[in-house]
């Protein structure tokens, strides 16, 4: 496999959506009301789900150009600083006073999306402020720039953090543009003249986000902007939440660029679960299956969530977002659980949630029974009917990825006519419909776990047709046409929805999509076990796709030009 290859697969999707202003602003004051209303020992929790809340608006504004991102941001700043310094005494007791500065007549549609580390990466907004006190400064003055999305946030606490130490901190974000693996920074004008105002002052600049990600370049692009002000690279620190390995950057010239800047990251698991004592993350809960490590599912081990079992292994726990992404995903799970088809989870705190440990036997494809088929069936068409999306689905998106994944794969365009993986009752799908996902207790009862986040991750599908998920489980549990005819018209009664006209469409997505995943997660664990499981992994897939594509252009040509069928080479 060629590591440029896979890089390139499409496997992210577009998080952005659309909000209304009115909506932010609503969040944000009753936020702030309970912040300043609850009791103290809740203080720190609520000052955050502002913060968060407030770092997002003031993100949503700057990027539309309001001018009300001022305020919105001497909230976010203000909020940051209440976090820092929780013993101040103009803290908490005046929180209630930023209500004033929420913008009265915010735009009626503005854009968001979530801050990842936040929502996925267990990332704690104080880490940064821990950060702070390990980062070398002689500076009186220091010029703090936040990448936004999330910098937005992390440089309010950072300037914050600066502060607290008797030091001058003055900050501004900004939005890097371009190509992922090459984005560009260009300071506005107001922006450059507060550099060189810094500058002169003999300022050091913390330029704060998260990461960095495969390429780097969202930093560097920020380092090389403060540069053609006439800052000199010594005076340019990063603050990012990882350690990267320079020659692995995917930056032009990123390893030599990042090494001429100086770099800081937070340190891994700082803020856990005081419970959380046997490290399950990074592909470790395999290690508790019981099953063979040569049987072991190939996972992506960087992209997963962080995982603790508790000292007594009875309980789980698992990050799931802070702030309003955590709640989501716990009451999603609570739904679930209502329904009978997982276990009750136990509580949230600071974005992990505490899940029972089954006792049980995670299952295998080999593991299908007539009993299971049925129980996957009425679990699907209960999230049909029950997590039916407000907002529309991307169908576009998908039928994106799928022709541009066929096409880096296998060199031949596949356009599809638009509207073949439009969904007319988009839902919030599970995403992982894969055997070892679902547990057969003790007493003989199928339970599905890991069932409420990764539907509206940063990865495909978003919110979708159900037939998404209806695809995984033909694909993952290896279904013959006997079972997959049984399953579907099982989901059928149990829905009233038919899926035939749409599953041959969704079998190909799906089949696509993992492909592309596998292969560019073997690329981030290239000469490691980990990459074995992955290649075969997409190599399954990969001949999966092409046979329900084939079968697919046999049905329906689906709008491709010139294509008869796809090949193996």
């Amino acid at each position: 496999m060629k590591s440029e290859s896979a890089w390139n697969m499409f496997v992210f999707r577009d998080g952005r959506r659309t909000v209304p202003g009115a909506t932010l602003a609503r969040d944000l004051a009753e936020a702030i009301r309970v912040a300043a209303q609850g009791p103290p020992f809740a203080a720190e929790d609520q000052i955050l789900d502002a913060l968060l809340l407030a770092g997002e608006f003031e993100c949503a504004l700057t990027d539309a150009g309001h001018p009300a991102f001022l305020h919105v941001a001497s909230i976010t700043d203000s909020l940051a600083a209440a976090l820092v310094n929780p013993d101040a005494i103009s803290g908490r007791e005046n929180l209630a006073a930023l209500l004033n500065e929420i913008p009265p007549d915010p735009p009626s549609d503005l854009k968001i999306s979530p801050p990842e580390g936040f929502a996925y990466y267990a990332l704690h907004p104080l880490e940064f402020v821990d950060l702070v006190s390990r980062v070398p400064q002689s500076a009186a003055t220091v010029g703090v720039i936040g990448v936004r999305s999330i910098g937005a946030t992390l440089s309010a606490l950072v300037q914050a953090a600066v502060r607290r130490t008797g030091r001058k901190a003055k900050r501004f974000t900004v939005r890097p543009t371009g190509h992922p693996y090459d984005r560009q920074t260009a300071f506005t004008p107001v922006q450059e003249r507060s550099v060189r105002n810094l500058l002169a002052s003999g300022a050091e600049f913390l330029v704060v986000d998260e990461g960095p990600g495969m390429s780097g370049s969202s930093f560097l692009s920020v380092g090389d902007a403060l540069v053609q002000c006439g800052v000199a690279r010594e005076k340019v620190t990063f603050l990012g939440s990882r350690c990267p390995d320079p020659d692995a950057l995917r930056a032009p010239n990123g390893a030599s660029r990042w090494r001429s800047y100086r770099s800081y990251h937070t340190q891994d698991n700082s803020r856990v679960p005081r419970e959380a004592a046997i490290y399950v993350g990074g592909g470790d809960w395999r290690k508790y299956m019981n099953v063979d490590p040569q049987q072991w599912p190939a996972s992506w081990i960087q992209m997963e969530r962080l995982k603790f079992l508790s000292d007594d292994r009875r309980v789980l726990y698992k990050f799931e977002g802070l702030g309003r992404f955590g709640k989501a995903v716990y009451e999603r799970s609570h739904q679930v659980a209502t329904a009978g088809f997982a276990p009750r989870p136990l509580g949230i705190k600071d974005g992990f949630a505490a899940y029972p440990v089954l006792a049980g036997t995670p299952l295998s494809a080999a593991a299908l029974t007539p009993e299971l088929l049925d129980r996957m069936a009425v679990y699907c068409a209960f999230r049909f009917s029950d997590f039916r999306c407000r907002t529309g689905q991307d169908s576009a998106a998908i039928e994106t990825m799928v022709r541009f994944n066929l096409a880096e794969e296998f060199g031949q365009e596949l356009p599809l006519d638009s509207g073949t993986l439009h969904s007319e009752h988009p839902v919030l799908v599970d995403g992982r419909m894969l055997p070892h996902e679902w547990i057969r207790t003790d007493s003989h009862e199928y339970f599905k776990v890991d069932a409420a986040s990764h539907g509206d991750d940063h990865f495909f599908p978003g919110p979708s047709d159900i037939a998404w998920d209806l695809a995984g489980a033909i694909v993952e549990w290896g279904m013959d046409k006997d079972a997959t005819q049984s399953f579907l018209t099982r989901y059928n009664h149990a829905s009233g929805d038919d899926p035939l006209p749409r599953i041959g469409a969704f079998l190909l997505a799906y089949t696509v999509f993992r492909f592309g995943y596998c292969k560019m997660a073997a690329g981030a664990v290239q000469g490691s076990g980990e990459e074995h499981r992955l290649l075969a992994a997409h190599q399954r897939y990969r001949s999966l796709a092409i046979q329900y594509c084939n079968e697919l252009l046999e049905a329906e040509p689906v709008g491709a030009t010139g294509i008869t069928s796809l090949h193996a080479g």
